[in-house]
């Protein structure tokens, strides 16, 4: 093994995981690794997001200093980062960092603009399933009922996966948008 260029390694793992590290340990043993392997990278995940840091993060960004989006800090019964993304037709969304999630959210519209809510509800069900990384939901907004789309990650995501995640919350926001305008007075 030495004479094709591997190297021995000492691991302590959890006996119940040894049938695991006996297929990692075949695959590392390749000269390139599949891309379905995910290596997670431990300096960018050890990160613990809270809203005020994720909000100063965010503001430094190239994302924002490039003028793709706007921050703004509201304060309320809790802190919540208010995002204009200007590459997604100014869309407003709203990000919070919790516990152990950081959680992203627009609003399609309010619950008394839709026209029939039953058939309307069937329509976001149906959609939701073909939109990546977002899902529709009903929430209490002001005290209205209102559909949203939100995303979710782990409050230890780097930040670029936080980026991203906005990029597709606002991309799939606008998509079903438009197949839902049908719906909506």
């Amino acid at each position: 093994m030495r004479e094709q260029g591997l190297v021995p390694e000492q691991v302590y793992i959890r006996k119940e995981h040894k049938e695991a590290l006996a297929r990692i340990e075949q695959m590392l043993r390749m000269p390139v690794l599949p891309p379905y392997v995910y290596l997670m990278d431990n300096d960018a995940m050890s990160q613990n997001w809270t809203t005020q840091s994720l909000f100063e993060a965010l503001k430094e960004s190239d994302y924002c200093k490039e003028g793709l989006a706007s921050v703004a800090m509201h304060h309320g019964s809790e802190q919540t980062i208010h995002i204009e993304a200007h590459d997604h037709h100014d869309l407003q969304m709203q990000m919070l960092a919790s516990g152990s999630e950081v959680h992203v959210s627009t609003v399609l519209c309010r619950a008394d603009q839709v026209k029939d809510r039953a058939t309307f509800n069937e329509a976001c069900l149906r959609l939701n399933t073909i939109y990546p990384l977002s899902n529709l939901g009903l929430s209490r907004i002001s005290g209205e009922d209102a559909y949203i789309m939100f995303g979710q990650l782990s409050a230890r995501a780097p930040l670029a996966n936080v980026i991203e995640e906005i990029h597709t919350l606002g991309h799939n926001a606008l998509q079903a948008a438009n197949e839902l305008s049908t719906h909506i007075h």
